[in-house]
């Protein structure tokens, strides 16, 4: 236990000097719950050696990802110029998290990580060429009008990206109103609102649902899931989206994962950083610059499309072809 321990100070140390860049200067409020204590310590021990301030919040558990946090602890990241989160849930989408991304903090999402996740794996990857690559891959897609996906499991489905800004997480949070979710490496998007139609099948993991029995069949239509299919997972699903209103529908986001140290392990927050996977997401949008407001946001993986922006082939079964995503990103 002893070695386990010193193994996660070093990460963690590693994260909050190389990925949030903690100086002197800042004030650290580092936010938790009751399940992931031990990853937030260790978190805290390596700011305190480092930060002007550090400050520790631990709520309850929230019960979905991107469920409004308590008054207090947004209060509390509001008044922080960098935010570490090591939670259950995700608070990424969350109004009290962009409300401190708007007043200049920047953050560390560690949702759902584990210990296991915090020393092996997709955290331990190269980020400077993730981050490359990433920035290549953001490229293409501001040159793109139309992103069509699709799979062997029947996903077939079309989205307007035409106009949108584009993300990269990339593990670095150093400029004010930044962020990373650690492990990392994707590229993100909010699709132009109701332009998405087709099938979209989530064939390996889906937030809140875990790792699936069968694949979760979704037709989609202006934007918005208008009928779930495939089982009791399906059915999970279904109740999830149901029990946040309508807003629960809208397709929220389009991301390509670009690590390619990311395991697949039954954890959305690895998982959907594997290089070559998509994830779509439903409910919120405005993290990402999008304008539906929704009290959920949800990640659904399709482990292995294939993508084309326009008329162009850029990944065929999970496995991405840069030198298509440079071509595509020097028109």
């Amino acid at each position: 236990m002893g070695v386990v321990l010193r193994e996660l100070e070093v990460v963690a140390d590693r994260i909050v000097r190389v990925c949030a860049c903690v100086s002197r200067d800042d004030v650290v409020c580092v936010v938790t719950d009751t399940n992931k204590t031990r990853i937030a310590e260790a978190l805290a021990s390596a700011s305190r050696k480092v930060a002007k301030e550090t400050i520790t919040v631990v709520m309850n558990p929230r019960r979905r990802h991107s469920e409004e946090l308590p008054s207090v602890v947004s209060a509390a990241m509001q008044e922080a110029t960098v935010i570490l989160a090591p939670t259950t849930y995700a608070i990424t989408h969350t109004e009290g998290f962009r409300a401190a991304l708007k007043k200049g903090a920047r953050g560390i999402i560690l949702r759902g990580v584990d210990e296991d996740m915090m020393l092996h794996g997709a955290i331990n990857a190269d980020y400077g060429q993730i981050r490359v690559n990433s920035e290549v891959l953001k490229t293409a897609l501001e040159n793109s009008s139309t992103v069509r996906i699709a799979s062997e499991y029947g996903t077939d489905m079309s989205l307007s990206v035409e106009g949108r800004p584009v993300f990269t997480l990339v593990g670095i949070a150093c400029d004010p109103g930044s962020f990373a979710a650690m492990p990392d490496g994707e590229v993100p998007l909010s699709p132009v609102q109701g332009s998405a139609n087709g099938v979209m099948v989530f064939d390996h993991t889906i937030d809140g649902v875990g790792l699936l029995k069968e694949p979760v069949r979704n037709v989609v239509r202006d934007g918005r899931v208008v009928e779930i299919s495939g089982g009791e997972d399906a059915e999970r699903f279904r109740q999830l989206l149901a029990g946040a209103g309508e807003c629960a529908y809208n397709i929220a986001e389009f991301a390509v994962g670009t690590n390619p140290r990311a395991r697949i392990i039954g954890n959305m927050a690895e998982d959907k950083k594997k290089e070559g996977s998509i994830h779509i997401a439903v409910g919120d949008s405005r993290t990402l610059s999008g304008d539906v407001f929704c009290d959920l946001h949800l990640d659904g993986l399709m482990l292995k499309p294939t993508l084309y922006l326009d008329d162009v082939k850029i990944c065929e079964n999970g496995v991405i072809d840069w030198g298509a995503v440079r071509r595509k990103a020097k028109k």
